[in-house]
């Protein structure tokens, strides 16, 4: 079964890198049309082929369409798996954002009249530009005691995450084995100036939002491996993450290890703005699933369990947004639209249709489950999160008829 499961994800992830992910969707019952548009570009967060679940349900869980449905809006979404700021990683042929944004090619010309037409331009990206590297050996250096005084000497991987090393990729000893790894990451705070430059070229007016990277780490996650697990506890904490002077070796630890790490990455977009202020709106979904992640407490302490409420928010891979996760982002992009004041006033009504409509067609007849306890809590709902939780809390454990 996991063969077949990691074939099946494998399928999907090569299908989104050699194509782009166009869907242009309008939700029929809908009666709150608008001429408003969001175009959506950059990973796979996005893109929502990984995370949404069955596929067949990707416009009823993906994030990107459920802002779209619910307020009546046109969306668009050119978002494609393994995007990175610029480029591939070494070796590998293979653009990145910047560079899908800058062709002009006749596969580009949609996507850049969408780009143009565009009231909203929603970008998630900078995830790829960490995970696709040896995250293992990332966190190692960063929980180094030291790392704070080399960094601002310029000698960390994290120096070269921020300002590249295509050209002299960084080496460093495998936790495995002990070979050379290498680290040739793009320029990550020059890609970030880049791309707003040519997002501004395509369209001067468009409202600008990046989704910054939340933090998927949680007991059971296999972004580390049993040797670089041994490696960090190996390291005293220096009061970063946990107690001072205890080996960094429990969960609560290594997720705020992870946690530091990502605001390193997150900065970069904060740091942009301080020099550039108002260029675009940052959508912090790390704040976002840590507020989540904290609502489930047991015995006084926030549970970071495999079987947690935070953990609930990511997909098995450990990387992507389950169904749960990207109901959360819809959510956060809901009240950032509610703040702007461009959201639906009936969104949260659509909302509760579209979750009520799967609950009837995919629910209603599974032994056991309690439909009309599940559709009053939808309708008691009085938020667009309200809705979320009533909704997952009722399909919770259950297994949907299709």
């Amino acid at each position: 079964m996991k063969k077949k499961i990691v074939g099946i994800m494998l399928t999907v992830v090569l299908v989104a890198t050699f194509a782009f992910a166009l869907v242009a969707c309008t939700d029929n019952n809908n009666t709150d049309k608008r001429d408003y548009t969001i175009v959506y570009v950059g990973d796979s967060i996005a893109e929502a082929l990984i995370g949404p679940s069955p596929l067949g349900e990707r416009d009823n869980y993906g994030y990107y369409a459920l802002v779209g449905r619910v307020n009546g809006f046109k969306y668009y979404n050119h978002s494609v798996s393994g995007h990175l700021t610029s480029g591939g990683m070494i070796g590998a042929d293979k653009d990145g954002l910047l560079e899908m944004l800058k062709r002009d090619d006749e596969n580009a010309v949609q996507m850049k009249t969408h780009l143009q037409e565009a009231d909203m331009i929603h970008v998630s990206i900078l995830g790829n530009n960490l995970l696709q590297y040896n995250l293992g050996l990332l966190m190692y250096e960063v929980a180094d005691p030291q790392f704070e005084t080399k960094y601002a000497q310029g000698t960390t991987l994290i120096n070269a995450l921020e300002d590249g090393s295509r050209d002299e990729p960084m080496v460093r000893k495998s936790l495995e084995d002990g070979s050379e790894v290498k680290f040739g990451f793009p320029n990550t705070r020059q890609n970030i100036s880049d791309i707003v430059a040519r997002l501004r070229e395509l369209n001067p007016t468009a409202k600008i939002v990046f989704q910054n990277v939340y933090n998927p780490f949680f007991e059971g996650s296999k972004h580390l491996t049993a040797n670089a697990r041994a490696a960090i506890a190996k390291i005293t904490d220096d009061g970063r993450f946990g107690a001072k002077g205890t080996p960094i070796n429990t969960i609560e630890q290594l997720r705020k290890l992870a946690d530091y790490l990502l605001t390193h990455l997150n900065n970069i977009l904060d740091e942009y703005l301080e020099t550039h202020k108002g260029a675009f709106t940052i959508l912090s979904a790390q704040a976002e699933f840590d507020r989540v992640t904290n609502l489930d407490v047991k015995d006084g302490k926030v549970d970071l369990s495999s079987n947690g409420l935070g953990a609930s928010l990511i997909y098995p891979d450990w990387t992507h947004p389950s169904n749960f996760g990207h109901a959360v982002l819809a959510g956060l992009t809901q009240n950032m639209l509610d703040e702007m004041g461009i959201s639906s006033p009936d969104a949260v009504a659509n909302y509760k249709a579209i979750k009520k409509e799967q609950i009837n067609r995919m629910y209603s007849k599974v032994d056991g489950f309690d439909t009309a306890a599940a559709l009053n809590a939808i309708d008691s709902a009085t938020t667009f999160f309200d809705v979320t939780m009533a909704y997952f809390t009722a399909i919770k454990d259950k297994t949907p008829l299709y």
